[in-house]
C-alpha cells in the first residue's frame, strides 16, 4: 500500500511514516516504479507497536533498541521488553517524586498569594514566617478540594454567582 493510505488507516501524517523510516523504527519502504512509497501488511502491525510503546513513554531510541535487537525466541523478546519497562516504570517514579514535590512547593506558594498579610521580614526567604503554618495547610486543602469536586462550568468566571460551594470559596 502507498504512503498515504498506510498513514490514514494508522491515523498518522506521512511524515510521521517518514520520519519513522528515517529514525530506523519503520523498514525501508520499496518503491513504485513512479517512486511512491509501498509499504506491505506488515508495516501497520509495526506502527501499532510503535504507537503504543510512544504511549507508554519509550523514546524513539528505546523502541530502536527493542526493534533491532537479536531475533530470539519469544521468551527473550519478552524478557527484553520486561526490562526495558522495569526501567520507564523506575523513571516514571522518580518523577511521579518529583511531581509531588512540585505540588507540596506549589500548595505552598499558594498559600502565601493568598494571604491577606505580607510578611513585613524582607524577601522571600528571608525568614520562616514565609512558610505555612499546619493550619493555613490544612485551610488550603480543604479549599482545593472543594474546587476539584466542583462541577460547575461558571466557576473560571470571577463573577459567577451560581451558588455553588466552589464559588463561595474565598480566593
Amino acid at each position: 500500500m502507498r504512503i498515504g493510505e498506510l498513514a490514514r488507516s494508522a491515523g498518522l501524517a506521512t511524515s510521521a511514516l517518514r520520519y519513522y523510516e528515517e529514525a530506523g523504527l519503520l523498514p525501508p519502504a520499496q518503491r513504485s516504479a513512479a517512486g511512491y512509497r509501498l509499504y506491505g501488511d506488515d508495516a501497520r502491525g509495526r506502527l501499532s507497536f510503535i504507537r503504543r510503546a510512544q504511549a507508554l513513554g519509550l523514546s524513539v531510541s528505546e523502541i530502536r533498541a527493542l526493534i533491532d535487537g537479536p531475533r530470539g525466541d519469544s521468551a527473550a523478546d519478552r524478557s527484553r521488553l520486561r526490562h526495558v519497562v522495569a526501567h520507564k516504570l523506575a523513571e516514571t517514579e522518580r518523577r511521579v517524586s518529583e511531581l509531588a514535590e512540585l505540588k507540596t512547593e506549589l500548595e505552598s506558594l499558594y498559600l502565601r498569594l493568598g494571604q491577606a498579610q505580607v510578611p513585613v521580614c524582607g524577601h522571600v526567604g528571608d525568614c520562616e514566617c514565609w512558610l505555612p503554618t499546619q493550619e493555613e495547610v490544612m485551610a488550603m486543602t480543604a479549599e482545593v478540594q472543594v474546587v476539584q469536586a466542583c462541577d460547575c462550568s461558571g466557576c473560571s468566571d470571577p463573577d459567577c454567582d451560581c451558588g455553588c460551594d466552589c464559588c463561595k470559596v474565598s480566593v
